[in-house]
């Protein structure tokens, strides 16, 4: 059986502190275009911090609140009560097109189907509110990447204002069939 999928309320990025976002990576990706090209890494990712840097839980919710608050969709993935995993389906950020704002499943419930139940959920209430596809800006990592392309997520000329904001980011489409 799969995590069960809850909307979480309002002050609900305060959560964060119960993921644990650390990873070895081992490919990177780089977007020229529409096409990625990957080299070789050695990156540990490091968890979340108590406070500090833009991987700080207090500054996740500086910088999300405002989307939740927009409307946004907070969601949590339980597995036997305890949090697996968190994402933030964003508002409408081109005609017709959502933003998959966040997406982290914690390290021990990784490979376990928790990104794909919210990434299913999100697309569910996407489709629920008439969007045509999903947008994503990914952490350039082998893992976040391979997951999106094989969940059918397609490198895409990327928004300028998130561009902005993560150039290192990969940014990819996903377009929602009906139904």
């Amino acid at each position: 059986m799969g995590p069960v999928i809850e909307r979480l309320p309002r002050d609900g990025l305060l959560k964060f502190s119960e993921i644990d976002r650390s990873e070895e990576v081992t490919t990177h990706f780089r977007q020229i275009g529409k096409r990625l090209v990957s080299k070789p890494v050695n990156d540990s990712v490091p968890n979340f911090f108590a406070e500090g840097d833009a991987h700080s839980i207090p500054e996740i919710v500086k910088t999300w609140q405002p989307v939740v608050d927009a409307g946004g969709v907070l969601l949590g993935a339980f597995d036997d009560g305890h949090l697996a995993g968190i994402a933030l389906l964003g508002g409408e950020i081109a005609a017709g097109v959502r933003q998959v704002a966040l997406l982290f499943v914690s390290r021990p419930y990784r490979g376990r189907g928790v990104a794909s139940a919210l990434l299913e959920e999100m697309e569910q209430r996407a489709r629920d509110e008439s969007a045509c596809a999903l947008y994503v800006s990914s952490v350039p990592s082998d893992s976040a990447v391979g997951f999106y392309l094989s969940r059918g997520f397609m490198p895409t000329d990327p928004l300028p204002e998130l561009l902005a904001k993560e150039p290192d980011d990969i940014h990819m489409l996903l377009p929602l069939a009906d139904g």
